[in-house]
């Protein structure tokens, strides 16, 4: 079962105010979709397994979510390898293979491994933002960055509910199988999606209700009567925060350079 919540820690990321973490996560971004060349994607995806051991985040917690992610990101990266290179003008190809018009090269393999480093990167630091951030700070920390509280409320609820609709995903599970329904883990995958409709629909409908109690409820406190608001949280920065802001905004500028000088793949002769 995919678990994406918050882990209560006092690692340094645990610590580090969200803005920073905001920060953080647009240099990954860029770093991964700006570079093709996989010795520049080796340094962001080092420094994402890094930052993800600091967490210290319980691996049993999170052993499905990373089966259901590596599983993903291998099929995509290995498809948009194979369609990519599949009639593409490559110079001097270094073929391993051929079968009719299918052609397995040597770049093809190195591209297939960029794109893993590079989603799997993304979703390890994306990861790291989200568990380590409690989610009652992000509205205060996105008004700090002077975006409208409306908004900051719209992407404080996606954050905060998404790890509830999960669990309820799994009591609903629990309670189907308690009915007599069998989770079947073979067959094809169009069998697969078949088998999640039982568990889809009470979920979805729950959903739905859940958001007009929510409407309500925030009807009924007048919210959005006020052009601005207080909040009960608030976010600082602290002496850490500024020298990892520092850091981050260097490495960003440096990112920016190495892209106008780099920009192309790198194939081992």
């Amino acid at each position: 079962m995919i678990r994406i919540k918050y882990f209560p820690g006092t690692t340094f990321l645990h610590r580090m105010d969200p803005r920073t973490k905001f920060l953080l996560l647009i240099l990954f971004i860029f770093s991964e979709v700006a570079f093709l060349d996989i010795r520049i994607l080796l340094f962001p995806f080092t420094a994402s397994i890094l930052l993800y051991l600091s967490a210290r985040i319980p691996f049993k917690e999170v052993k499905g979510t990373w089966q259901t992610l590596l599983t993903i990101i291998v099929i995509i990266s290995s498809i948009n390898a194979f369609f990519t290179f599949l009639g593409a003008s490559v110079p001097h190809p270094h073929i391993i293979a051929a079968f009719w018009v299918f052609k397995f090269t040597v770049e093809g393999i190195f591209f297939a491994l960029a794109s893993i480093m590079r989603f799997l990167s993304l979703a390890i630091i994306s990861l790291c933002v989200i568990m380590t951030t409690d989610p009652g700070l992000y509205a205060p920390a996105l008004s700090k960055l002077r975006m409208p509280y409306k908004g900051a409320f719209v992407v404080d609820l996606a954050l905060r509910y998404l790890p509830v609709y999960v669990d309820e995903l799994e009591t609903t599970m629990n309670a189907q199988m308690a009915r007599g329904f069998k989770v079947k883990t073979r067959g094809g995958l169009f069998a697969r999606i078949l088998n999640t409709v039982p568990l889809l629909v009470p979920v979805a409908i729950n959903a739905m209700l859940s958001i007009y109690d929510v409407a309500d409820a925030m009807e009924l406190r007048a919210f959005g009567a006020e052009k601005n608001r207080t909040w009960y949280r608030t976010v600082s920065f602290k002496p850490r925060d500024y020298v990892s802001t520092i850091t981050l905004f260097s490495l960003l500028i440096l990112a920016i350079v190495l892209r106008t000088r780099i920009t192309t793949y790198w194939i081992p002769a």
